[in-house]
């Protein structure tokens, strides 16, 4: 049972995330890269987003509680909305700038939380992703500037391929990676130029997992179109 040391607050995120990770690893062969080695909040998770399954999996990866961002259409029905809360999860608006959810993350960072959050600014794969040389959008360096936490690039590959249920026979490959921590900008830095970077670290670490799990063309990222069309 993971996570039993982190306290009342924690109990539905851990039985959430333990259960969710036993109907998940009989599906599928979870490979974790540097997940078990992290420190205590506070800090800034960002990984790229393939699939609805993401957020389970990586929470499952690690040791320690995540505080995720996820839209606020997913918080309905109400009773849905509930267990997000119950989980920690924070309701982003993805229309506008949401000063509120800014404001919660702020928060959950003071208090010494991991903040999780998805900066390709929804599910991307091929030229749309960061992996591909995609931008990332603002939010992260919003809340890294202001929060004066460091962020830690995050990478997620395979997940996609549980999009195809006949896929879940032969238990496919995904791995869930994180790497070295990036300093929040500066003040007056350049935080496009702080993003692009943070990309670039992402992108790096995609290209070394890659390397050292030796991935085949079958667990590296599309699109659901595309596994649904291929059906792998």
């Amino acid at each position: 049972w993971i996570g039993y040391k982190e306290g009342m607050v924690d109990l539905p995120y851990w039985a959430v995330v333990n259960l969710l990770r036993g109907i998940l690893s009989p599906v599928c062969r979870i490979e974790v890269r540097g997940t078990r080695e992290v420190p205590a909040g506070p800090w800034i998770l960002a990984c790229n987003h393939l699939s609805h399954f993401d957020p389970p999996l990586i929470a499952g990866a690690f040791s320690l509680p995540i505080d995720f961002l996820a839209m606020r259409e997913l918080f309905q029905p109400a009773w849905f909305g509930f267990l997000m809360r119950s989980c920690r999860v924070i309701p982003v608006g993805r229309k506008q700038a949401d000063t509120t959810a800014l404001k919660t993350a702020l928060d959950r960072l003071r208090s010494g939380r991991i903040v999780g959050v998805f900066p390709e600014g929804g599910l991307r794969a091929g030229k749309t992703s960061v992996l591909e040389g995609a931008p990332l959008t603002e939010g992260v360096s919003l809340l890294a500037s202001r929060s004066g936490c460091p962020v830690r690039p995050a990478v997620i590959v395979g997940s996609d391929q549980l999009y195809v249920a006949r896929n879940w026979l032969r238990r496919p490959r995904v791995v869930v990676a994180i790497g070295k921590p990036l300093h929040a900008p500066l003040r007056g830095q350049d935080r496009k130029e702080w993003m692009a970077r943070l990309a670039e670290e992402m992108r790096s670490l995609f290209g070394e997992v890659k390397r050292a799990h030796r991935l085949e063309e079958v667990v590296l990222p599309k699109t659901p179109q595309e596994r649904w069309k291929s059906g792998r």
